[in-house]
């Protein structure tokens, strides 16, 4: 049987980098794969392959994942699109300027990594574009992740301002880089191979948005031992999957103050009986992370 990882997926097929080779080879997908491919395949799936003489190898068989980084399809959300199989960690790609740094999309991707098993960690990319007012405003919207343990690097493809720091921080794993389309993903997987082989876009003047230069994800691999997935840049992301108690497990620090009834849902019941509104209203627990908790509870 041939064993490999998955580099990169398009409709009835996929490139796979087999074991112990240097180039992937393209397969075609079985037929019950392909129907369901969406959410049955994704970069860094480990897939067993058949060899067939006249026509081109059959990925027959997705062998079970250690984790996933997943969202509800955007053209159908009663599908589950695969992002991302087997990694380590997910990497927030934001930006300083150019697009609009947004900490919401740090807790929705946060909350995703964490449901799929993966662990996370933010990168602040164009500090080139920063002054010291923009950075200070943005360190203190980043105070409560850091507060979760989740590691913050900030960088600069231009100057080469903590390329190490993050190379350091992924040498050896398996990391999906995630973000808005625009922050520079691809310029960073570049930085990191200190190497130009992978496409870079944009940002359109007009609106500070970025162009999708990544339409697929796609798997590199360093030279260090570390595999890096660059994903499509994204708008919104949905979470697939949640319910309220893997809801409340993406908000740890809401454990730390009790409530009068065990079941309290943080949202409607009087502030009186939750001290998790009390710790809101003390400043203990940051207000823009519990009205993501309240936003995304509303959306249950």
């Amino acid at each position: 049987m041939t064993v490999g990882t998955v580099a990169g997926v398009r409709r009835g097929a996929c490139e796979v980098l087999v074991d112990g080779a240097d180039t992937t080879i393209h397969c075609s997908l079985a037929p019950d794969l392909a129907v369901v491919q969406k959410s049955a395949i994704a970069v860094g799936d480990r897939v067993e392959l058949e060899e067939r003489p006249d026509a081109e190898p059959l990925v027959i068989r997705v062998r079970p994942r250690r984790s996933l980084l997943s969202r509800p399809d955007p053209m159908d959300p009663g599908i589950q699109r695969a992002i991302a199989a087997n990694i380590d960690i997910v990497v927030i790609v934001m930006a300083t300027r150019r697009p609009t740094f947004k900490a919401r999309l740090i807790d929705r991707i946060h909350l995703a990594a964490h449901q799929g098993g993966a662990r996370s960690a933010v990168v602040i990319n164009k500090l080139d574009l920063a002054d010291d007012r923009r950075r200070a405003d943005i360190e203190a919207q980043l105070a409560p992740y850091r507060d979760l343990d989740l590691p913050v690097v900030w960088t600069s493809t231009r100057t080469g301002a903590g390329i190490d720091a993050l190379r350091d921080l992924l040498r050896g794993r398996t990391a999906a880089l995630v973000g808005h389309s625009g922050v520079g993903k691809s310029s960073l997987i570049n930085a990191l191979r200190d190497a130009e082989h992978v496409e870079v876009g944009a940002v359109r003047h007009k609106d500070g948005k970025g162009r999708h230069t990544t339409t697929f994800s796609a798997l590199h691999r360093l030279p260090d031992g570390t595999w890096i997935i660059d994903t499509p840049g994204v708008r919104a992301f949905g979470l697939w999957g949640l319910d309220r108690d893997s809801l409340r497990k993406g908000f740890p620090e809401f454990d730390a103050y009790p409530c009068r009834y065990a079941d309290c849902a943080h949202d409607a019941e009087p502030e009186a009986d939750c001290g998790v509104k009390q710790a809101v209203a003390s400043g203990a627990i940051n207000p823009a992370r519990y009205d993501t908790y309240r936003r995304l509870l509303a959306s249950l």
